[in-house]
């Protein structure tokens, strides 16, 4: 076939859709402008791609860094609905059963017109990086935890799960990549850890999960001291520069191995510091200064370890770096010591003035690992970062020049690499600003739905509905249940009060919430997530800063009942603003027999099986009656196909003509309603099967 030209590119872009609606057989009654041999082909990264992928130990999180590479191409404008870039990940921990899927998530992206930056250049293409969190196998320190991971990218379409080799699903639009990872080890199998100590305090703290553990220890005998002497056996230990001399010898520079004394002995003042530090080097018959002279020589030395990608998570709002150790020694230890920093500076090109402005500085621990593959270990660091302060209308998309400066084992010192280390640039996109007075409360996800599509007067989920955190779709009319999260404009309002009000307005009864509210944040200092606590005063909350509150929560409830519920913010000079949602806590009712639940062990190979079954629900999205004993059929099913809203009577009779040569198997029904729930998940469902059992 020929090779399309940018106008046929754009056409097929555009056709995309109608060939997924029909697949290959009913292309031909389509009479689309493009070849179905474009169609069949897979892969095509001309628009985007996958340019890195990693791992953060700290959030336990895979990321994909993709680049939108093209002007147009993404279903329109940022005042528009966009399109998305799918990627489903796949981990392989090399034990023998292959690649297992791990979920996908998905990027919102919009024709962005190409800008300049500050030295004329084109501001593309333009880097965004997908985030899924996972909870991955761990090992022991003493064995290296090293999986595969792949990452597949395809726009617009959702790549199928459980296909790893891609042979099941189309993936015309997209990349495919894999990098090897380093899951960290656990801590708690040590031969010092004080488990006789400390054991009652962990089995009490498990039994009450609302106590915190300290507290438990508290009321402890001795408990304090055990908690401390526990913590002290889980440390990493260090290894000082004498065994590293010797661990090292002929394989690492001593000038890499000795980096921080050497840093150390250039700047201090003090000659007793640098006698120490030159006796050390002696001791082990390596000259300080032909190290010095060495270290003096080194300029941006990728050999170790490299920076490949910058980026930014366009939903979660954090700068991310992906980098790769390349090496199996030169670490300061293995993964049951301490090992090194690799750290990442980012800094932001202020538009208009051009001024480079400081983000900050986070790190991920790398350690030797002997043997490292061929290409190197990838690893990500994640900076969260507010935004607000860059963000524009829909109508002005805000596209801004990144540079991201790796430095090993000290942080960087200005805008260059230094000794070990690497600088990248890119260009990032800023989600548009959510449309509300800058000085009102503003609610932006409720149940992990995006106030936009919530009906205000239904409570229900508007056609096109995502769950927020992760875009994957919802169904059209869905109510919420269990947990309930509410996240709003949070950091401009760091420092200030607000309250949290529930109506039902069934009942018309209201009250404030008062409840602890559990945070997510990050420490740039330790590189660790922390679990902040904002206990209110009475029912008056504090808003928190970005780095205590990365997801902006504002509120997190369980109303329990199937009302609609008004959710309001309100600050303490009384401007609000508020949401309807409608709730569903009931699942659905489902009953399925056999020839009135009789006995169907009288039944033989070969006969037929007849029963019934009953489905209610208000908010049904789907039922189905399958089976591995036979093959089934519907005698009666009115309202299999489900469309009508309001209560849901689904009742049926069947049978099924049972195989030849199956023994035992079973019937068994679904039920799914279209409610999300705990705010991170939707269709959930009922099930009930039969167990069938031929003579």
């Amino acid at each position: 076939m020929k090779k399309l030209n940018e106008k046929q590119l754009i056409i097929a872009r555009k056709e995309f859709s109608s060939f997924l609606a029909v697949g290959v057989k009913g292309f031909p009654k389509l009479k689309l402008k493009t070849p179905i041999e474009f169609f069949k082909k897979k892969m095509n990264s001309s628009y985007e791609g996958i340019d890195c992928v990693g791992y953060n130990p700290a959030f336990k999180e895979l990321t994909a860094t993709i680049s939108v590479k093209k002007t147009a191409g993404y279903a329109g404008s940022l005042c528009r609905n966009g399109s998305f870039e799918y990627v489903r990940f796949y981990l392989d921990y090399q034990d023998g059963n292959g690649w297992k899927d791990m979920g996908y998530t998905a990027l919102n992206v919009h024709d962005i017109p190409t800008q300049k930056d500050c030295d004329g250049k084109n501001k593309k293409p333009i880097s965004y990086v997908i985030r899924l969190k996972i909870n991955p196998k761990q090992k022991n320190c003493s064995t290296a935890n090293l999986p595969k991971v792949k990452a597949v990218l395809s726009w617009n379409s959702i790549p199928t799960a459980n296909d790893p080799n891609l042979t099941i699903g189309t993936y015309v639009w997209g990349d495919v990549k894999e990098e090897q990872i380093q899951i960290s080890p656990f801590k708690f199998i040590f031969p010092d850890f004080p488990l006789d100590d400390i054991g009652d305090i962990f089995e009490n703290a498990l039994m009450n999960p609302t106590i915190s553990l300290s507290n438990i220890a508290s009321a402890s005998v001795g408990g304090i001291a055990a908690i401390k002497k526990a913590k002290a056996s889980i440390a990493n230990s260090k290894v000082d520069f004498q065994n590293l001399a010797d661990l090292y010898k002929g394989k690492v520079e001593p000038h890499r191995f000795g980096f921080k004394l050497l840093k150390e002995a250039k700047n201090t003042p003090n000659s007793k510091v640098l006698s120490n530090i030159t006796n050390l080097f002696d001791s082990k018959k390596i000259s300080l200064v032909d190290s010095l002279v060495k270290l003096n020589k080194e300029n941006c030395n990728k050999r170790y370890e490299e920076l490949f990608c910058v980026g930014a998570d366009y939903n979660q709002e954090a700068l991310i770096g992906t980098l790769k150790v390349k090496q199996s020694s030169g670490y300061s230890g293995g993964l049951c010591s301490n090992g090194s920093k690799e750290y990442v500076s980012f800094w932001i090109q202020e538009d208009g003035s051009c001024d480079w402005k400081h983000a900050g500085t986070t790190f991920v621990k790398v350690h030797d690992i002997n043997p490292i593959p061929a290409d190197g270990l990838s690893y990500s660091v994640v900076l969260p970062y507010d935004f607000s302060k860059y963000k524009r209308k829909c109508s002005k998309p805000k596209v801004l020049k990144v540079r991201a400066i790796l430095s090993w084992n000290t942080p960087p010192v200005g805008m260059n690499c230094s000794n070990w280390g690497n600088v990248v640039e890119s260009y990032i996109q800023i989600k548009p600003k959510v449309v509300s007075s800058g000085s009102l409360p503003k609610l932006i996800i409720v149940g992990g739905v995006s106030t936009d599509n919530i009906d205000n007067s239904t409570g229900l989920t508007l056609p096109g509905a995502k769950l927020e955190f992760n875009l994957k779709d919802t169904f059209t009319g869905s109510p919420f249940g269990g947990i309930i999260v509410v996240t709003g404009k949070s950091a401009p309002f760091a420092g200030q009060k607000y309250k949290v009000k529930i109506t039902n307005l069934i009942t018309g009864g209201s009250h404030y919430l008062n409840n602890n509210l559990q945070l997510l944040g990050y420490n740039n200092g330790t590189g660790s997530v922390t679990h902040k606590v904002e206990n209110p005063i009475g029912d008056v909350y504090t808003y928190r800063e970005y780095e205590d509150n990365n997801l902006s929560v504002l509120a997190r409830f369980s109303p329990g009942n199937d009302d609609k519920i008004l959710v309001t913010i309100e600050h303490l000079n009384g401007d609000s603003n508020s949401q309807v949602i409608q709730m569903d806590n009931t699942f659905p009712a489902v009953t399925l027999s056999i020839d009135d639940d009789g006995d169907c062990t009288h039944y033989s190979k070969g006969d037929t099986i007849e029963g019934e079954f009953t489905v209610n629900d208000i908010y049904l999205n789907n039922y189905a009656v399958t089976t591995d004993v036979g093959v089934y059929s519907a005698i009666i099913d009115a309202s299999h196909n489900l469309t009508q809203s309001g209560t849901v009577n689904g009742a049926g009779k069947f049978e099924v003509a049972t195989f030849a040569n199956k023994n035992c198997g079973r019937i068994h029904l679904r039920a799914t309603q279209k409610t999300i729930w705990n705010s991170v998940v939707t269709g959930t469902h009922r099930d009930v099967d039969k167990i069938v059992c031929l003579s």
